[in-house]
């Protein structure tokens, strides 16, 4: 699903021209012009929209194409997302490899000392989780009681 929206705001600072002087070129409200450009209106009359390109005709000196202040975009996070990686390519690290000059030996130690300390970092991290979800079972093994360990046994006897 796709909205459609205004884009005059970018046409008129690219011309260097106001809502206002809209306004006044196209014999609109400043409100239903100000309410155009920032997209804040809900539905536009044709009429309006005639009132309008007249008006932006006569401010900019040339014909304007509907193209020009309206477009759709997309109303999901997922369709933005799609309709920006339509035609992109997968990202190729082998090529852009090709293209850099080879390390030097510093670099290299430096890589290899990095990707020590990483790996080190992983295994520590991996360790903790474990420790963490054995606690976590031994303290979720046995029912607690807000009263304390002896609690249980009295609850359970009357």
């Amino acid at each position: 699903m796709a909205n459609t929206h205004f884009k005059l705001e970018p046409l008129l600072r690219q011309h260097k021209k106001t809502p206002l002087a809209l306004a006044e070129a196209s014999g609109l409200s400043k409100t239903t012009v100000y309410n155009i450009v920032n997209n804040k209106a809900k539905a536009v009359e044709l009429q309006t929209l005639d009132k309008l390109m007249a008006g932006l005709e006569k401010l900019l000196g040339r014909p304007v194409r509907f193209d020009e202040i309206l477009e759709k975009r997309p109303t999901s996070k997922q369709e933005r997302l799609a309709q920006l990686l339509k035609d992109a390519k997968p990202f190729n690290w082998a090529e852009v490899e090709k293209g850099l000059p080879p390390l030097t030996p510093e670099e290299k130690a430096e890589n290899e000392e990095f990707m020590r300390v990483l790996a080190e970092a992983r295994e520590a991290s991996r360790h903790l989780s474990a420790e963490r979800d054995r606690k976590l079972l031994e303290l979720f093994e046995e029912p607690q009681t807000p009263g304390g360990k002896g609690r249980k046994k009295d609850l359970v006897s009357k």
